[in-house]
């Protein structure tokens, strides 16, 4: 397989950042229907967990962006 040119690694890094952009406000729509009151207690719970799942996706997506950045392929160096 041919490596990524620079600005193939660039576009992707740039698409990550936005995944990581989608992943917060997943977070954040999670965190709110944890803390809503007028939910039922799974649904908090169920929130709450999937505000946890987002918050990861959001650590992943920038370290994938920024090994791009960098001039790395995600995962390459593991």
């Amino acid at each position: 397989m041919a490596r990524m040119s620079r600005r193939e690694m660039n576009e992707l890094a740039a698409d990550r950042e936005k995944c990581a952009a989608r992943s917060e406000r997943n977070a954040e729509s999670g965190r709110q229907a944890a803390n809503d009151p007028s939910l039922p207690k799974t649904t908090r719970k169920q929130a709450a967990a999937a505000a946890m799942f987002a918050e990861r996706h959001v650590q992943e997506y920038r370290e994938e962006a920024e090994a791009l950045r960098d001039g790395r392929i995600p995962g390459e160096d593991w």
